[in-house]
């Protein structure tokens, strides 16, 4: 496997349309992009869904375009930029069309974006797709405007329009409004019958346009077209009821069908936050089919060095590489329709990019899988949760990434599936049945504030040895302190940290044969609670409870480090786990596949560091070592072993990791 540019780019319409696309051809065959995804109508050309005139004059353009680049040898897609639209941003539906808009769940009207559900839209966006498809593309890409939520300036987003209403109105059999709808679907505590009702009419809408897209595609394309399809958040796709099976069918063409994931920051971010790339690139692997073609987009906004660095954006090819990624959608170039020799420096950073990419195709593979702590998220847990207020669309979320916000930062491998070792944290342990937390409970769990108010609720409190018994508010409290009260925290007794931050935190008290490694206390030293309290249950499970709610909240050191992954060792017991020492936000991405572990270590502090691979696998001989540095070539390094009192056998990294790099273990089990 080898790494593969698809770079997506705009090229205008008008008297420079040829020269413009023969330039763009020249760029690509000197720097190895084998692909050009064509926009249709993008960002700063685009004033909103295409009128007649505009789609032709879009689709003599791409197909001249389109033979320039074929021509040269480029393979062609295409992206339309719109489906219903992303936002107004000051724009109208088109004079000479008559579209449904979009109305949000305060019954805010938009200008420009249209409804799922109009029969006039779904007319538009079948005729638009199977017009283009007849010229014959490789892929057809829709675009991630292909949802309810996220449609400025609407609050929350659309999908409360009249033709939905009456839909969800028929299977209730009665008639409804509006605010009756939201006032359901938010009612707080256990989940109006109406939400999932709510949630599978909008399901229901989305597979429907699906099927109409693909079908156009399908019936217009004179070459076998797959149709693509750009997703965003998880969590936020849960509220909208997604059924991700069933969407990939809806858009799989004769047994083909594309996936642009989402995963990174569009401008340039510190690399503490890179935790969240790795997850959002795992968790979207439980949702898409194995055949799928999978390209994650290497976004740049608005463009050029001066939003992003080169580093990041080499760091971030990198980790989709890691992933075994069929290609890398790059949209480096603004989408101005300038030419492509305006931007020399994107050039370079491909060519300067390519060998360390190279290096991980030849070692990484798709069918490689997360190991370390597991964290078990389903796509319709938005069904499930709890809302308190009940006021906000934003009451619904779930954030599927709690435990690796914890985690990773410190070192610790996570996978965004079920392992033998489970984070059961935030209000997502809503959508487990108690069979599943059961299940958790039995092996080895780490539990956060939020999650022990719900499973005390559901009546676990007794397998996680403490009594929980409310909250103390940020407002109401003196709490500001977490002392260190056992020498098994593996730091030492007396040492104290911060709490004074934290908005909330839980009033825990540890059972008999439960041990409390932490106390929360006052500035006067009044007792709180306990802060983390260590059990094992009579189902033999092992269990850590912080008292904090999402505890990546609490300030980091490497006291704290040091305390963490003693709770991971007590949990995981004879569970073999990946962790990591030797810097601030090192994050240790661990993939394996049969007996072979290849272990990229992201350096995530501006700081250098040199890391240390702690593991506590038997092995014969030492890991092998290579460091990826952003724009360098793959450079071997060398492993001196170090030895803890646990017993466990470290590997040190005995060059410099610079930021935005990875250190590469592999080992075998041989």
């Amino acid at each position: 496997m080898k790494p593969r540019y698809h770079l997506r780019f705009q090229i205008a319409p008008g008297p420079n349309l040829v020269a413009d696309s023969q330039i763009l051809a020249d760029f690509c065959n000197q720097h190895n992009v084998e692909e050009v995804v064509l926009f249709v109508a993008a960002e700063e050309l685009n004033n909103g869904l295409l009128s007649e005139t505009e789609e032709t004059q879009w689709f003599d353009t791409i197909r001249t375009a389109k033979q320039v680049l074929k021509n040269a040898g480029i393979v062609v897609s295409l992206n339309p930029w719109m489906t219903v639209l992303h936002t107004d941003r000051g724009r109208h539906f088109p004079p000479d069309r008559t579209f449904a808009p979009m109305v949000s769940p305060e019954g805010e009207v938009s200008t420009a974006c249209a409804s799922f559900a109009d029969p006039a839209w779904r007319d538009y966006i079948k005729h638009l797709y199977g017009r283009f498809a007849s010229l014959g593309f490789r892929v057809l890409w829709v675009e991630d405007d292909f949802r309810f939520h996220n449609h400025a300036p609407l609050t929350w987003g659309g999908g409360f329009e009249q033709p939905v209403i009456n839909r969800f109105a028929a299977k209730i059999g009665k008639p409804v409004t509006r605010e009756e709808i939201v006032r359901a679907i938010l009612a707080p505590g256990r989940p109006h019958p109406w939400r999932a009702i709510w949630m599978e009419t909008w399901r229901e809408i989305h597979l429907e346009t699906a099927r109409i897209i693909a079908n156009a595609v399908a019936d217009s394309s004179p070459v076998q077209s797959t149709v693509g399809l750009m997703s965003s958040h998880p969590s936020s796709h849960s509220t909208e009821g997604r059924d991700w099976k069933a969407l990939f069918e809806a858009f799989t063409v004769s047994g083909r069908v594309a996936h642009r994931p989402h995963f990174a920051p569009y401008s340039e971010a510190t690399g503490k936050t890179r935790d969240w790339s790795f997850m959002m690139l795992d968790v979207q692997r439980n949702f898409r089919p194995p055949q799928s073609e999978v390209a994650p987009e290497i976004e740049n906004f608005p463009f050029t060095r001066w939003s992003k660095s080169d580093a990041q954006t080499w760091s971030e090819m990198a980790l989709c590489q890691f992933f075994g990624s069929d290609a890398l959608l790059l949209d480096l170039f603004p989408f101005t329709g300038n030419s492509a020799n305006r931007e020399p420096e994107i050039g370079e950073l491909l060519d300067r990019s390519r060998p360390a990419l190279e290096w991980i195709a030849s070692r990484f593979s798709k069918d490689m899988q997360t190991e370390g702590i597991g964290t078990v998220w389903k796509e319709d847990t938005h069904a499930h949760v709890r809302t308190t207020r009940g006021t906000s669309m934003s009451e619904l979320n779930a954030d599927p990434f709690v435990a690796g916000n914890f985690l990773l930062p410190y070192g610790v491998a996570a996978s965004m599936r079920r392992q033998p070792v489970t984070a059961l944290m935030g209000n997502a342990v809503w959508a487990l049945s108690d069979d599943e937390i059961a299940g958790a409970l039995a092996g080895g769990t780490l539990v956060d504030g939020d999650a022990l108010d719900i499973l005390t609720r559901r009546g676990f409190a007794e397998l996680l040895g403490v009594l929980f018994s409310g909250w103390e508010d940020r407002d109401h409290s003196l709490y500001s302190i977490e002392e260190v009260v056992s020498p098994r925290a593996g730091t030492d007794v007396g040492l104290v940290f911060n709490t004074n931050v934290v908005p909330r935190i839980a009033r825990v008290e540890a059972m008999p044969g439960a041990e409390e490694w932490t106390t929360i206390i006052t500035p006067a030293r009044q007792r709180v609670g306990a802060g983390i309290v260590a059990f094992e249950n009579r189902l033999g499970g092992r269990a850590i409870t912080f008292a904090t709610p999402g505890p990546a909240c609490l300030p980091r050191s490497f006291q704290r480090q040091r305390i963490v992954h003693q709770a991971a060792r007590f949990v995981s017991r004879d569970t073999p786990l990946t962790m990591v020492t030797g810097g601030a936000y090192l994050m240790p991405l661990h993939l394996k596949n049969g007996g072979i572990h290849r272990v990229a270590v992201y350096n995530g502090s501006p700081d250098p560091a040199r890391p240390v691979v702690w593991d506590s696998r038997t092995r014969t001989r030492p890991p092998r070592v290579t460091l990826l540095a952003p724009l360098r070539d793959p450079m071997a390094g060398d492993v001196t072993p170090l030895h803890a009192p646990s017993g466990e056998t470290g590997y040190e990294c005995t060059s410099s990791l610079p930021y935005h790099g990875y250190a590469v273990f592999e080992w075998d089990d041989a």
